[in-house]
């Protein structure tokens, strides 16, 4: 019975086609990291399509607590801001003072995800695999992170994110769908940042110590006293 399971399993895995998502950095300008040792954090309402607009950000907020505790705020809940109603990507320095006088805020994150094309199912099973083009869906992911002290911007990546159904393609196929090449564009983006930031880098040598302490102080078994 096992083996008729596996073989039904390669076959069916032989009709289908697995199309595997590619992420590429748009932007390589700014290499450094961020230091989440000081100031307070405002992070925007995150500008991203609805269906993965909730996990989005509560994955942001996840992970950006990690690294700065309780110094981290978001616009939605945070009560005494004066916003303009878009903030642009890319602010002048104009853009960045008037950031700082609406919000007393050290740290201000902008994030905005875009779906280019959307063509492409979880699980497609449909006839434009045998039209003679290929179909795709296709992301934009953007992080800027402003100083609103100094007026500059302190990070920006912009990451690209696509998966491809080729025409020749078999009739089943399995690919990331858009909401799902946003969490993953982000989270190209998070570890880009965990490597480089300093906060982590401290984490890092803590968790590091603690694991050489727990080795040298081991539980000693003193049942042979009994």
């Amino acid at each position: 019975m096992k083996k008729n399971i596996s073989l039904l399993f390669i076959f069916y895995f032989l009709l289908t086609s697995c199309s595997f998502p590619t992420y590429v950095f748009q932007d390589q300008k700014m290499q450094s990291g961020l230091d989440f040792t000081s100031g307070k954090w405002l992070l925007n309402t995150i500008d991203a399509p609805y269906f993965v607009n909730k996990k989005l950000t509560k994955n942001v907020i996840d992970d950006f607590n990690k690294h700065l505790k309780t110094s981290l705020s978001y616009v939605p809940t945070t009560k005494g801001l004066l916003l303009p109603q878009n903030i642009t990507f890319n602010p002048n320095r104009k853009e960045l003072s008037n950031l700082k006088t609406g919000t007393n805020f050290d740290y201000f994150i902008n994030i905005k995800a875009k779906v280019v094309k959307d063509e492409i199912g979880a699980i497609d099973y449909s006839s434009h695999n045998k039209l003679s083009k290929e179909h795709k869906n296709e992301i934009v992911f953007v992080m800027e992170i402003y100083d609103l002290n100094n007026l500059e911007i302190i990070y920006s990546k912009t990451v690209n994110g696509s998966v491809h159904a080729d025409k020749d393609s078999s009739s089943f196929n399995f690919a990331k769908t858009s909401d799902g090449l946003i969490l993953g564009a982000y989270k190209k983006i998070r570890k880009d940042i965990d490597k480089k930031s300093r906060q982590n880098k401290i984490s890092l040598s803590n968790q590091v110590i603690l694991v050489h302490f727990k080795r040298l102080f081991k539980p000693i078994n003193l049942g042979f006293f009994i």
